[in-house]
């Protein structure tokens, strides 16, 4: 299996593919282990959490810029994971001169670093 990310062919085994795609489908729904193991891993009986874990740390090493600080699959502590497709932060400075240090301007949002995974049309089976 191979995924594009920009110009740039990124080999994914077929259980990487079966989480992405499933993650592709609920964009932005935070997914328990065990509904991840029930969708990609059937009929695996030993599968595990730490089965899914190690797929999703090693989805990250492929698709993060960063998989120490993940902006596309996050983890959602004691639930499960969940599937950002592309993330816009605010600017981290105050909404009006003398506002309030903790309001954040809502005006022009900061697209992520990685424009090339706002989109994964190019996921493709080879």
């Amino acid at each position: 299996m191979e995924l594009c990310r920009g110009d740039l062919p990124v080999m994914l085994t077929l259980q990487e593919f079966k989480v992405l795609k499933f993650f592709l489908s609920k964009p932005e729904v935070v997914v328990s282990r065990p509904r991840l193991i029930s969708a990609v891993w059937p009929k695996r009986k030993r599968s595990s959490n730490r089965t899914v874990d190690n797929c999703i740390a090693k989805l990250r090493q492929k698709i993060e810029r960063n998989p120490t600080r993940p902006i596309h699959l996050l983890t959602v502590h004691g639930v499960g994971y969940k599937f950002v497709p592309h993330q816009k932060r605010r600017p981290m400075w105050p909404a009006e001169p003398g506002g309030r240090s903790d309001s954040f301007s809502t005006g022009a949002e900061v697209q992520d670093e990685a424009p090339e995974l706002r989109s994964f049309a190019g996921l493709r089976r080879k």
